[in-house]
Formats: structure tokens, sequence, C-alpha cells
């Protein structure tokens, strides 16, 4: 499992800290000074109506045959963020996972979860046979599976020429009953898309 920061984080924070700057951890590639709360328990039991409520847009969701084990919704979309980021883009994917408590989205959703995201990702229907797999093995989940693709690599008129095979999402939280798959090129930018929607639900406003 990626390296985890147990510490609390809020938008205010994050900005100094990156204006700030500090040392780089050679193993995750992230500041030193930037830290992320991976586990965090929340007094609401949410669902998607709290997400939509701070301007989350679904884009598609899961059958309720196709749900994992213990999950009760999941959802893929988007959110505008309050600032652009590296790249200039101000709308941010989320894959959303809904489970009846915070303690099921931790013992049902968090392995699941830790397989979907980072460098590591498991992003193939596919299993060892494939000789293009990037995982010895297939997704655990096969549902918005697509979604949890990007394309990375030169562009050719309006086709990618790059492989379409690169991990949409960096890094995982799991908030309340909730677990948030931030979409980032890298753990710092997946730790600031998750701090901006975490926060949004805090009722955290940022400037």
């Amino acid at each position: 499992m990626k390296k985890i920061l147990f510490l609390t984080t809020l938008l205010t924070v994050n900005m100094l800290i990156f204006s700030c700057g500090g040392s780089e951890d050679p193993e995750t590639g992230v500041s030193s000074d930037i830290v992320f709360e991976q586990i965090e328990d929340h007094s609401k039991v949410l669902s998607i109506d709290d997400f939509e409520s701070i301007g989350f847009k679904s884009v598609r969701s899961v059958k309720q045959d196709k749900l994992m084990d213990g999950m009760i919704n999941a959802y893929y979309g988007f959110r505008k963020v309050p600032i652009k980021d590296w790249a200039g883009k101000d709308i941010v994917d989320y894959e959303l996972r809904f489970f009846e408590s915070h303690q099921e989205a931790i013992a049902k959703g968090e392995r699941s979860a830790d397989l979907r995201t980072g460098e590591n990702a498991q992003l193939r229907k596919n299993d060892a046979s494939d000789p293009n797999a990037t995982h010895p093995i297939a997704a655990d989940w096969p549902e918005l599976l697509k979604d949890a693709r990007e394309c990375q690599g030169n562009i050719v008129g309006s086709h990618h020429a790059g492989l379409c095979m690169s991990p949409r999402y960096a890094e995982f939280k799991i908030f309340g009953n909730v677990i948030i798959l931030g979409q980032g090129g890298d753990l710092e930018e997946s730790y600031e898309h998750i701090g901006f929607i975490v926060d949004a639900l805090k009722g955290v406003i940022a400037e």
C-alpha cells in the first residue's frame, strides 16, 4: 500500500504548505511538509445528494447487481475545483464508492481502492496471459474500470497516439462511509483534489 500520512489537512493549510515548499520524499516524490489523512471518520452518513449539493456531477452509476460486497452505490463523475491545477485544468474526475458505514468502507473497500490507484493500479480485465498487462492479475472489480484509465503520449489529430492505460487516480481517501478516488498525475495532485471535495463537504470555503 502507498505511504499513508495520518494527519489532518484543510485546504487553507495545503495552500500554505505548497507556498512554503519543503524537502521531497524520495520514495513518493511528495514534499515532506504535505500532510494527508487517508482514513477519516465523519459524523454524518453521506449519500450522493451530499456530493451533488457541492457541485459533483455524476456521469455514470453502477447497477445494484454489479456492486461489490458491502457497497451500496458507486459513481464516476466530476467536479469543478476552486483553482486550476498545474495543467490549467479546473474540472477534476472522481470515483465515489458508498458503504453503509465508515467501518464497512474500511473493512470491505480499502484494499480494492488501493488496487485501483497509483502506479501499480490494476486497470485491465485481462489476466496474466495478456502480454501487455502492466499488472500480473486482472482488476478485482470491473465496474467503472474504463473511467479509471487515462491516455498518455502524443496526440495525433483528435486521437491519442499513446497508451490509454495510465491510472486516472493516484490516491484515495476513506471519508466517513465513502471512498473517494481522486484524479491526479501524482500523489501530490491527487491529495490536493481529494482535499478540495472533502473541504467542501466539511463546509470549508476556498478562496
